[in-house]
């Protein structure tokens, strides 16, 4: 486990902050929002914010490893009772009705995000926001990282992945499982990221934005979206 994943239970990432009033501003975290569900949970840190800045409202979280949701119950203890095993790709039924699922950093290890969105939308939420990588274009682009000097990553696990997926496709499959997306904007820091020793993102001044944000040779075009269920 990194230092930043633990760092940010108590720090949370400035594109957290933006994607939460990104969702104020497209009036998303109000009083008719009750049951808040995020999908891709790993420790807890996003849905903790969240948690704390909405006391009114009632927050879960779900993912596929046992050892996350595990670290999620034990750093998290006034919460553990929402964490759960749960894989986002395959068939889920839930007994809670979600008025908003989220997912932060999660849908870009997918290599296929029809299969996310077909089961996240059969829970029926009013809204679906994302924060992950997309290219507004036709094209997927599938990205695995090989760390060569820890060799601490294998070719088979998804967390090493940097996916982005085509923007327009992702809205026509939305489209197509009863969502419309509403709102997309694409998200640069406010403050320059400095690079980092490891790995880790860092931000360089380029034609898209002074603050462009790379993982080691790679632009990662961060954007968030709001999809609302069509009635």
């Amino acid at each position: 486990m990194k230092n930043t994943e633990i760092k940010q239970l108590n720090h949370p990432y400035q594109s957290t902050l933006d994607f939460e009033n990104f969702l104020i501003r497209n009036k998303v975290l109000n009083s008719n929002t009750k049951n808040i569900l995020d999908i891709g949970c790993g420790l807890g840190a996003n849905l903790r914010y969240f948690s704390d800045k909405n006391p009114d409202k009632n927050f879960f979280g779900w993912d596929y490893s046992k050892k996350q949701i595990k670290l999620a119950k034990f750093y998290n203890k006034e919460l553990k009772k929402n964490f759960f095993i749960k894989d986002a790709l395959k068939k889920n039924r839930s007994k809670i009705k979600f008025d908003l699922i989220y997912s932060i950093h999660t849908f870009c290890v997918f290599k296929n995000i029809e299969k996310a969105i077909c089961s996240i939308t059969k829970l029926k939420p009013n809204w679906i926001a994302i924060n992950s990588l997309f290219f507004d274009g036709y094209l997927d682009i599938l990205i695995h990282m090989r760390d060569l000097k820890n060799k601490s990553i294998s070719d088979s696990d998804p967390d090493a992945d940097f996916n982005i997926h085509s923007l327009p496709n992702t809205k026509k499959i939305f489209k197509k499982y009863g969502y419309k997306v509403v709102k997309t904007k694409q998200h640069f820091p406010k403050k320059k990221i400095l690079k980092p020793k490891g790995r880790g993102s860092y931000t360089i001044k380029s034609e898209f934005n002074k603050n462009t944000i790379f993982s080691g040779p790679v632009y990662l075009p961060w954007y968030f979206l709001l999809a609302k269920k069509i009635k």
